[in-house]
């Protein structure tokens, strides 16, 4: 018996984990048709010429990679956190602040919390520049200053879990907003989705 719900686990888990792979690798590829769409002149001329399209799509790749860390650092919390937990949680995802203007790539921030606890689990991803390399390398820590992590956690915690109308919505509201990539766990059932916060101050 124990057995047989050892292997469902096993097959449930890897059933969400094929979920997430497919969620933000379609989004992935949307961002990279976007990309080549918003420049449909300058990507034929670019066929033409295979160097220029290599770093044309090059380009194109590197404004879409924050997808994948995204992916890579929910499944990260999701094995370390969550793997054999019958609890509620919520995983937020979202581009950081620390944006560097001569980079495509963007900085991103992933964090996550248990239902009813008080410790947030955070990743956060920059580009920092190495001198011994000569360029620019990805820097994971837990670092984060100028954002207030535990009122967004709130604020999505209250929508998810208590159905609360705040900043946090899935419609659009005709203005502007931060855009949230959810995997949560809510009732006992997996959901992943987008969510738009249209409270802007940090």
């Amino acid at each position: 018996m124990l057995y047989s719900n050892n292997i469902k686990a096993q097959e449930h888990e890897a059933k969400i984990l094929k979920k997430i792979n497919s969620y933000f690798d379609q989004l992935k590829k949307e961002g990279l048709q976007g990309c080549i769409d918003s420049d449909l002149e300058l990507y034929e001329a670019a066929k033409k010429d295979k160097h220029r399209l290599d770093v044309l799509m090059m380009g194109c790749n590197d404004q879409v990679s924050h997808y994948d860390l995204y992916k890579t650092d929910t499944k990260k919390l999701l094995s370390n956190f969550y793997k054999d937990e019958d609890s509620d949680f919520i995983i937020v995802n979202m581009k950081g602040f620390k944006n560097n203007p001569i980079l495509y790539t963007k900085p991103t921030l992933t964090f996550s919390r248990k239902k009813n606890e008080k410790k947030i689990n955070i990743i956060h991803n920059y580009y920092q520049f190495d001198e011994n390399k000569n360029g620019y390398e990805l820097v994971k820590d837990s670092s984060i200053s100028n954002f207030n992590v535990e009122e967004k956690m709130k604020l999505i915690e209250d929508y998810l879990y208590y159905k609360k109308e705040n900043s946090i919505s899935e419609v659009s509201r005709g203005q502007p907003y931060r855009e949230y990539y959810i995997v949560a766990r809510i009732n006992g059932k997996y959901l992943i989705k987008a969510l738009r916060d249209y409270n802007l101050k940090d």
